[in-house]
Formats: C-alpha cells, sequence, structure tokens
C-alpha cells in the first residue's frame, strides 16, 4: 500500500468529517463520518462543486473564508449554525487547510457541546441569582428595622398634618404643609430602599451596559448601609473621578460589592476600629479598579489560598460561595478579583472591570 493511499485509509477512519476540494472547489474526496454527519452518501457529492453540494455556504462567511484559505494558502476554522439541505439545523465547526491539491475542509457536528454550554451557562446564572437571594435573607432584617422607622415617621407626620388641617387657620397652614414635606421626604426614602432591593432580588440574565461605577458602589452602599450601622462600622468612599465608566452589568456588579463589604464587616467583629473603605481607580493595564479594604484581622497565608475555592468558609455558618460566586461574575466580565492583606492591618480585595467609553 503506497502512502497516499495509506493517507486515504486514515481520513476513512477518523471521527470527523472530511472532505477534499481542487482549486476551483471541486470535491474531490469525502471519507464516511462526513457522509454521515451529511446525510448523504460520497457518491451525491463527489466531482460536483462545493457550492452545489451546500449551497448554504457560497454566500456567507464561511464561503468567504474558504475562497479566503485558498487565495492566501492559510488555514482557517469557524464554527456556525448550518441549515443542511434536507432542512436539518446543526451547529458546525469547519478548519480548512492548504493542500496541494486544493483545499482539505474537516469538519464536525459540535450541538451537542453547544447545548452542554448553553446548560452551564443558564445553571451559573441561576446560582448567582441564588446568592443574590441569600444576601437578601441575610440582610432582610436589618432592612426591615430600617425601612419601619422612616415609615414610623411617615404616619406621625401624617397624622400631626390631619390634626392641624382640621381647624385650618392661616398662622397653622404653614406647619401643616411643613409636616407633610417630612412625610413625602420619609416615604421617598422608604421607596428608594425598596425599588433598589427589588431591583437587585428580581435580576436574571447578564446585561452588559456603559454604567458609572460610583452609582454602582453607592447603590450597594445603600443596600449594606443598615448592616453596617447594626454593627458599629463606619463606610468611607475613595472614587477617583477619573475612573468612572465600566462596561459591566450593574446588579451583578453590585452583589460582588455587597459580597465583599459583608465579608468585611463580619471580618471586624471585636476590632476596635471598624471601617470599611471602597476605593476606585485605574489598574496598570488600563481597566477600572475597584478595592474594598477593612480594618479586621487580616488575612493569613492559608486562608488565602483557599479564598475563592467553592464551599470553603472560614465562618461557623458561612455556605464559602460567596467569593467564589464573586469570581464567576468578574470574570465573566473579563476582569480580575484578588485578596490580600492591608498595610496596616486588615484586609483588601481589589477586582477589575473593563473601561468604557463615555456616554454622550
Amino acid at each position: 500500500m503506497g502512502a497516499q493511499d495509506r493517507s486515504r485509509e486514515i481520513l476513512q477512519l477518523i471521527s470527523e468529517g472530511f472532505v477534499l476540494v481542487d482549486t476551483g472547489f471541486t470535491v474531490l474526496e469525502m471519507n464516511a463520518e462526513g457522509e454521515r454527519i451529511d446525510g448523504r452518501p460520497a457518491a451525491k457529492i463527489v466531482g460536483r462543486s462545493l457550492w452545489d453540494s451546500w449551497p448554504n455556504v457560497k454566500d456567507g462567511q464561511l464561503g468567504h473564508l474558504l475562497r479566503e484559505a485558498m487565495h492566501d494558502r492559510r488555514p482557517v476554522s469557524f464554527e456556525h449554525l448550518y441549515t443542511w439541505p434536507d432542512g436539518r439545523q446543526a451547529w458546525i465547526e469547519t478548519r480548512a487547510y492548504p493542500s496541494r491539491d486544493g483545499l482539505a475542509i474537516f469538519f464536525r457536528d459540535v450541538s451537542s457541546q453547544r447545548e452542554t454550554e448553553e446548560e452551564l451557562r443558564r445553571t451559573q446564572s441561576e446560582l448567582i441569582h441564588a446568592s443574590r437571594m441569600s444576601a437578601m435573607g441575610a440582610m432582610a432584617a436589618t432592612l426591615a428595622h430600617e425601612l419601619s422607622q422612616p415609615l414610623t415617621v411617615v404616619g406621625n407626620y401624617v397624622n400631626s398634618a390631619r390634626r392641624l388641617l382640621q381647624a385650618v387657620p392661616a398662622a397653622q397652614a404653614r406647619d401643616a404643609r411643613q409636616a407633610l414635606g417630612f412625610a413625602a421626604t420619609s416615604t421617598e426614602r422608604a421607596t428608594e430602599l425598596l425599588k433598589r432591593l427589588r431591583a437587585f432580588v428580581a435580576k436574571g440574565r447578564t446585561e452588559t451596559e456603559t454604567h458609572d461605577i460610583q452609582t454602582i458602589v453607592a447603590d450597594a452602599s445603600v443596600l449594606v448601609l443598615p448592616h453596617a450601622q447594626s454593627e458599629g462600622v463606619e463606610i468611607q468612599f475613595r472614587l477617583d473621578r477619573f475612573a468612572k465608566w465600566v462596561k459591566a452589568d450593574a446588579v451583578q456588579i453590585q452583589q460582588v460589592l455587597i459580597n465583599l463589604i459583608k465579608n468585611a464587616i463580619e471580618a471586624m467583629r471585636g476590632a476596635e476600629l471598624r471601617r470599611v473603605t471602597i476605593s476606585t481607580g485605574l489598574s496598570p493595564d488600563g481597566q477600572i479598579e475597584v478595592a474594598v479594604e477593612d480594618t479586621g484581622a487580616g488575612l493569613d497565608e492559608d486562608i488565602r489560598r483557599e479564598l475563592f475555592t467553592p464551599f470553603s468558609s472560614g465562618k461557623d455558618k458561612g455556605l464559602g460561595v460567596g467569593l467564589s460566586i464573586s469570581r464567576t461574575i468578574v470574570e465573566a466580565h473579563g476582569g480580575t478579583i484578588e485578596g490580600a492583606p492591608r498595610d496596616g492591618g486588615g484586609a483588601v480585595f481589589r477586582f477589575t472591570l473593563p473601561r468604557a467609553t463615555p456616554p454622550a
């Protein structure tokens, strides 16, 4: 058996579809796997033009790439949703390599792989959403307490206004308007808290848009502020006005910040100084960097190695998924996240996000 015959025998046995075309894109050979994927015998393909056998390819991006590979004599690859002549649809991965006779084209059906990847994305999205629900549950008690105060004030001022308006003397009209103004302010405060909480919990799929990172920081801080106050923690901000616009899903980045701030608050229990500092700036590679610092006990090397490992927690009642999910979110945005000891004691967590062009 000659070398050419042996090569043809090997190509018949490989687990990918194979088609050899000449410089005029006439099909010279097709292997058994190619027949199986295509659904037609090689006898109906060999000797015909590639464009006649697969008419949907010629005018699409794959056809352009194949002509480019033939002309430039360089390999190309492409993955696309293809409709076969019999109406079937499948995701096909195609690779073409220039040969002495024309082009050697390999292709395989990757539909099941694509379905698996999509299922993984859906599962990941559900896990992130479940983490938000868990975080909301942890904040519910302090938020309920925080909301009860402005709503109680609303009731008191409204009742005062009603009593004042019963007599309606001109001299007291000013006091009534002032009381109603206080009621409106407290109502707006309670409504804003509820609106942010509802948006945080209800968010589903990732929607990456241009956002002001300072607004994201502010919204996340509002949600954890009651928890911080109940623990006697001060929250400070150092926000760089030149590091402002990011490409991100605002609610998911809020989730990352809430996870980091809550961890920082819990790390400072028993500490004399309890302060969380949130800062923004430019990272060395030009991305936007967000840092959350605390004045707690810090991070030893053993804890630092396991920080982002799922189900690894240093807290007695922790599930160990908050930092893992935070890393998933940040990396899905194209950024990085890390934790390190803070100079002067405590810990600092930094993550980066892609910088966006400021909106018009």
